[in-house]
């Protein structure tokens, strides 16, 4: 069923499709597809006391998860720049230069790996949790004030009694919230679970999909706007 546009609608979502995959594929793989190798096992990258936690440019599945550890570790089998200052950790993949015939191209280094991933281990209170300009699956599950997802090619699932905002997504998206939701310009669908001691008040724009709400909380109130997303929605408990 087409709600809010109908077939215009359904042709600026195709287009919209094909914007976000180029672009996200564009700027974090830049090139041609190379040989993969295999990512390997995990190893530990160091334990940061952050408060704050980015991870961009990653070729790999993104894993970030509360655990019985001392602040925040992280662990990877890809090769991963870790940078920490003033309690901010960010994480993200190598550059590497690669000769072509007449010039020197730039690329991700995780790109030529199957089975990567990146672990964050998490003991503490966050106060915000940034991923964006990644290729691959996304799964947060910790206690944070914020979850930020940019420009990801790739399923996006979270829980956490936070505030969310979620852009430029390429999969399917399922997060717990208890704060404020925004999702916009998603290919792919949207399920959203809130408490039933928390009330929905739902805004949506421009949905190519069913839109379902059937929460049906009376308590403080939870503003849930979504907007340009190609795939059903769907609001529950």
């Amino acid at each position: 069923m087409l709600r809010r546009g109908g077939a215009l609608l359904l042709i600026v979502g195709v287009v919209l499709a094909v914007i976000l995959i180029g672009a996200v594929a564009t700027l974090v793989i830049h090139g041609r597809e190379i040989p993969k190798k295999e990512a390997g096992p995990l190893e530990e990258l160091g334990t940061f006391d952050a408060g704050a936690v980015v991870v961009r440019e990653v070729v790999g599945d993104v894993q970030i998860t509360e655990a019985n550890v001392s602040g925040v570790v992280v662990k990877s089998n890809l090769p991963v720049n870790v940078s920490y200052s003033d309690g901010l950790l960010t994480v993200y993949c190598q550059r590497k230069s690669v000769r072509e015939l007449f010039r020197y191209r730039e690329t991700n280094a995780c790109n030529e790996y199957v089975g990567g991933k990146v672990v964050i281990e998490v003991g503490k209170r966050l106060a915000d949790v940034w991923v964006r300009e990644t290729v691959g699956n996304v799964s947060v599950n910790v206690n944070a004030t914020r979850l930020v997802f940019e420009d990801i090619v790739g399923d996006v699932s979270a829980s956490a009694p936070a505030e969310y905002m979620i852009e430029d997504v390429v999969g399917d998206v399922s997060i717990r919230a208890e704060g404020d939701v925004t999702v916009k310009d998603v290919v792919g669908d949207v399920y959203i679970s809130v408490p039933a001691s928390f009330s929905v008040q739902l805004s949506v724009e421009n949905i190519v999909g069913n839109v379902e709400n059937t929460h049906p909380g009376s308590g403080k109130p939870v503003l849930v706007r979504i907007s340009h997303v190609i795939g059903d929605v769907k609001i529950g408990q």
